[in-house]
């Protein structure tokens, strides 16, 4: 049931690093002649975890505790890792699933081959029995409540019953079903996928339903509370009749109909489709192609006059798949054709059009999310098959760079959620290959926060040709709630829930919340990258644009005590900045950040071993390239800001050494380490102590480093809860030496393959 489509070409995909080579070798290599880097001062690590093939993705394994240093007050727990999928039983297929600002979920669902509404109360992590909705769909409002609409049928053919039952914004169960109106409901004369009737209302509970009748009529009916009787129906536009040629008939097809209440009770509609070639064969007459697309407004101050339906220049001249909402701060916003569109409270006319990036799916509008203080992040398509995002800051005023989230996926798959705090949880479809054929279809979640992306998360098996595919919402603490249908070749269908657990504090290195180390750097294509070994999606490296490849990053542990870890990175031009981005995520350049220092150009190496002074935060060390003095720059307690106390010099004169090294904790005493090699080729180690400075130096290895282009201490790349060493060689291959927990290390291994790790211009 699996597509076979051709991929493309394998070359724009980096190789994987070998991940079963662990062939001993001696740990002598020659004499080291390498001068200093930032780079060899930063952090990275290897993920080496494979998951079960044949099994649902499962929870991470817990932490291994390594450290003994107090955990920091007040430290929020965020979005944690995803838990282990749950099995919804006798559910075939997710058809909608939307949530209240209170938290209670609501799906509608496929069992028996028939559509059923469920629901999650808040408070719950259970689902309640399913109860017959045929026909119905699902609409979550600006005042937090989620409504059900339902056309009941008389049975003769004609006049139907409009039924609406709410889900309140902290309610637990839906209520009985009100009748809103009688009439009729269009049939042939929608595209299949086109939503025929749709529902808003804004927080004070001013409520508007449009649907288009039978005769292709717009209609629409609103009352001003919740309480409030609704009026009588207004019928306010209508789609053209068919366009006749010779031999052929266009018919209009309805392709939007939008409608949004905003803060002060104005009620805006958006409709429109185009005529749609019905007949067989090659059509003769492009040119019948035409467009019926309007705005209509009734404004708050008037309880009844609604404006004449008027075209709107900034849909575009083919405008298909329109996003319109109630902006927080009054008025409406729009998305249509990837350009951006506001009309402010009270203004008569819609503002100019900015280019958000972002577009529709081919059947449905991007989703166009909205925080409180006015930020807009749009989340759809950047091209055939590559969803992508992007966010309008309130303080800006303008549209920042639009962030890729991924490649080859199903472009009606697309779903995404706000969460409590404004972070944006982003689900889809993605397709996997082997030697150029798809080989299945995976549920993928990713993280948006601020602009900023985290490394996708496969939640679903991976079953070969199989396909799974679902949606998302959040739950009362703030939470996302994926939900997806995993069905296989032989024709299983099932259907499985999961959330985010609590966020531990991390561990050292650790950026795929699976415990072990990962690596961060900068490729030779101007990207920061992210490797993490991943084993729901090994063979991507995750990465951000555009960074020069002279950029430096510190791999930093948990700076402002969200329980991510963070990154310090030191520009061309020698500023140096704190990124705190998204859990499991990377920054851009304008990612939002702390300025540390105009210019650290002096140092020649900064490193961050994690804890230098036993408060239980990270800490910064430097070098000065001209003395060779290093300094600790120790984390300033403040919770939540990342800064850092004024300098204190450790040590003087180190000028003897090539590398000096963050290595983290390597004896277990819960205080970083630091790794020194000298020119003769001899590995040092400087034991940590609680006042920041360093114990006496004790000797590693001799005879080492000479052909090491890079060193990083990695954090536990194996998973035994002991700091390891990774090395890369000049040649693009890369070596493990793993920690043995008293400070020194088992023979390196080889753990990657030269062609993937020379694609890297420096490791963090």
């Amino acid at each position: 049931m699996t597509s076979r489509s051709k991929r493309p070409d394998r070359t724009s995909r980096p190789s994987r690093p070998n991940r079963t080579s662990r062939t001993s070798r001696p740990s002598t290599n020659g004499g080291s002649g390498s001068s200093a880097l930032l780079g060899g001062a930063l952090i990275s690590a290897l993920a080496l975890g494979v998951a079960a093939p044949n099994s649902q993705a499962a929870t991470p394994t817990a932490p291994t505790t390594v450290t003994k240093a107090p955990t920091p007050a007040n430290v929020p727990t965020g979005l944690g890792p995803w838990t282990a999928p749950k099995e919804l039983p006798g559910v075939s297929g997710v058809v909608d699933l939307k949530a209240t600002s209170g938290g209670t979920v609501a799906g509608l669902f496929t069992q028996d081959g028939k559509t059923v509404l469920a629901v999650r109360p808040a408070g719950s992590t259970t689902w309640g029995p399913t109860t017959p909705a045929p026909g119905a769909t699902l609409q979550r409002t600006d005042d937090g409540a989620v409504s059900l609409l339902t056309w009941a049928d008389a049975g003769d053919g004609g006049s139907r019953t409009l039924k609406l039952s709410r889900l309140a914004p902290d309610g637990k169960a839906f209520g009985a079903a009100e009748d809103v109106t009688t009439g009729t409901l269009a049939g042939d004369w929608a595209h299949k996928s086109t939503q025929l009737t749709t529902f808003a209302a804004n927080a004070k509970g001013h409520q508007a339903l449009a649907w288009m009748d039978a005769d292709h009529r717009l209609t629409v009916v609103d009352r001003t509370g919740p309480d409030a009787e609704w009026s009588a129906p207004k019928t306010l536009d209508q789609l053209p009749d068919p366009i006749v040629r010779d031999d052929n008939v266009y018919t209009y097809v309805l392709w939007d109909l939008r409608v949004a209440v905003d803060p002060t009770g104005t009620v805006g509609v958006i409709w429109g489709g185009n005529s749609y070639y019905t007949g067989d064969g090659v059509d003769p007459d492009p040119s019948a192609y035409q467009w019926h697309y309007k705005y209509l407004e009734k404004p708050a101050a008037d309880g009844s006059s609604w404006s004449a339906p008027r075209d709107l220049p900034q849909l575009g001249e083919k405008p298909k798949q329109i996003a319109l909402a109630a902006h927080p701060q009054g008025g409406f916003h729009l998305l249509a054709g990837g350009g951006y569109a506001r009309k402010t409270a009270g203004a008569a006319e819609w503002g100019a059009v900015e280019r958000a990036g972002v577009g529709a799916r081919t059947y449905a509008p991007a989703e166009l999310l909205t925080a409180p203080n006015g930020d807009v992040t749009a989340v759809g398509f950047i091209g055939g098959g590559t969803p992508g995002i992007a966010t309008r800051p309130a303080d800006k005023g303008s549209w920042g760079a639009t962030r890729k989230l991924a490649a080859y996926v199903d472009p009606e798959s697309l779903s995404a959620a706000a969460t409590a705090d404004g972070t944006v949880v982003v689900t889809y479809t993605q397709k996997r290959f082997e030697l150029s054929r798809t080989v299945r279809e995976d549920f993928v979640a990713q993280t948006v926060e601020g602009g900023d992306l985290s490394k996708p998360r496969t939640l679903s098996a991976q079953t070969k040709d199989s396909v799974s595919t679902g949606l998302v919402a959040a739950d009362d603490k703030g939470r996302p709630v994926a939900v997806w249908t995993h069905a296989t070749a032989d024709g299983k269908r099932a259907t499985y829930t999961a959330t985010t657990g609590t966020r531990a504090k991390p561990q050292w290195h650790d950026y795929a919340d699976d415990s072990r180390g990962d690596v961060v750097g900068l490729s030779l294509s101007d990207s920061m990258k992210l490797y993490t070994g991943d084993a729901t999606n090994p063979t991507e490296t995750f990465y951000a644009s555009p960074w020069s490849d002279k950029t430096r990053v510190v791999a930093f542990g948990d700076a402002d005590g969200d329980r991510c870890n963070d990154l310090i990175v030191r520009l061309p031009d020698g500023e140096a900045r704190l990124y705190t981005p998204v859990c499991g995520g990377l920054p851009t350049p304008d990612s939002p950040h702390r300025r540390l220092a105009r210019d650290w150009s002096k140092y020649d190496t900064l490193l961050a071993g994690g804890d230098q002074t036993g408060d239980g935060r990270p800490d910064l060390l430097a070098r000065d390239k001209a003395t060779g003095d290093v300094y600790l720059y120790a984390h300033d307690g403040t919770a939540g800001t990342g800064a850092f106390k004024p300098r204190v010099k450790i040590r003087s004169a180190w000028t003897g050494y090539t590398r000096v090294i963050g290595a983290g904790d390597l004896n277990g005493d819960g205080l970083g380490d630091v790794l020194a090699l000298d020119r003769s080729g001899t590995l040092w180690r400087y034991d940590g102590l609680r006042t920041g400075k360093l114990k006496d130096r004790v000797r590693v290895f001799k005879d080492w480093g000479a052909t090491y282009k890079d060193v990083i201490g990695a954090g536990d790349v194996n998973g035994d809860g002991k700091h390891d060493l990774l090395a890369r060689d000049t040649g693009g291959r890369l070596w493990l030496n793993a920690g043995k927990g008293n400070g020194t290390f088992s023979n390196r291994v080889a753990s990657g393959e030269a062609p993937y790790w020379k694609q890297w211009a420096s490791l963090g």
